[in-house]
């Protein structure tokens, strides 16, 4: 077993707790054709937090978000889940593994020909026996959890974008997993929505105790959300570490990316300006 470690990042007057790591990434690298997307990424993400990914568009955070859920196998490296070597174990064991995740999309990815009701009983109707009563059930007290119980038989395209994001997420812990998965969660809403839906992420961790990995380059919601933080720059680990650690970090790439400064002209490359015919 791992060494402990403590988690409190947001300081939000949450007890402070002990968790242990739940996934780890070793050396992972990927490549698609020449281009090199991750380069030897190290990290681990500990049971009961929210872990945040961060980083510029292109940097290769999505990619890594398919690695540690699953989707994907790497070039190299290896992906473990309590100890496991997801990519190596078989069918059975990734099986298991999907069973005790869940995976919210950025779009939603809300099936349009089924209610909202029925999208979210969807992996309860595939995964278990449960009785079709038992299964109805919990579809809506999922729903009521996030808040849309009131949008139960409505379709998808009836939605708002936040009513589709808090949908996927019903959808995501239907089978009550033990970690979820967030790509962008608050990208396309507007800034109230966007804090609705950082609430219920928070919400969720704090009643459940469910370890959240959350992708975003949306920083007002990293800040709310994440116990600790890991920024990508080039495929490359930048920074690891809790979120204030990360959020003062020196390294100067760090904080032209979370202070949003535009590079230099030496960074940026060629001068358009000079090459423009005024």
């Amino acid at each position: 077993m791992n060494a402990p470690a403590t988690v409190g990042g947001r300081a939000h007057g949450q007890a402070r707790r002990t968790t242990y790591d739940l996934v780890r990434a070793l050396a992972v690298s990927t490549a698609f054709g020449d281009r090199q997307v991750l380069q030897g990424v190290d990290l681990a993400i500990r049971r009961g937090e929210v872990f945040v990914v961060m980083g510029p568009s292109g940097c290769g955070k999505t990619t890594l978000l398919r690695h540690l859920c699953g989707l994907q196998p790497p070039t190299l490296g290896a992906v473990f889940v309590d100890g496991i070597d997801i990519f190596a174990a078989g069918a059975a064991a990734m099986k298991r593994l999907r069973l005790r995740s869940g995976l919210s999309f950025q779009g939603g990815a809300l099936l349009g020909s089924l209610s909202v009701l029925d999208n979210v009983a969807l992996p309860l109707r595939e995964n278990t026996t449960l009785p079709e009563r038992v299964i109805r059930e919990t579809a809506r007290m999922k729903l009521d959890m996030v808040g849309l119980l009131h949008a139960a038989d409505l379709l998808p395209s009836s939605l708002s974008g936040g009513m589709k994001k808090r949908a996927a997420i019903a959808r995501a812990i239907a089978m009550d997993p033990e970690i979820v998965f967030f790509d962008e969660p608050s990208a396309g809403l507007d800034p109230i929505t966007a804090a609705e839906v950082d609430n219920l992420i928070c919400k969720l961790n704090q009643v459940f105790g469910i370890t959240m990995v959350v992708v975003t380059h949306d920083l007002p919601s990293a800040y709310a959300i994440a116990d600790r933080i890991v920024v990508l720059l080039d495929g490359k680990v930048a920074a690891l570490g809790p979120r204030d650690e990360v959020w003062h970090a020196a390294d100067r790439r760090i904080r032209d990316f979370i202070e949003r400064r535009i590079p230099t002209d030496d960074a940026r490359g060629m001068d358009v300006a000079a090459h423009m015919e005024i």
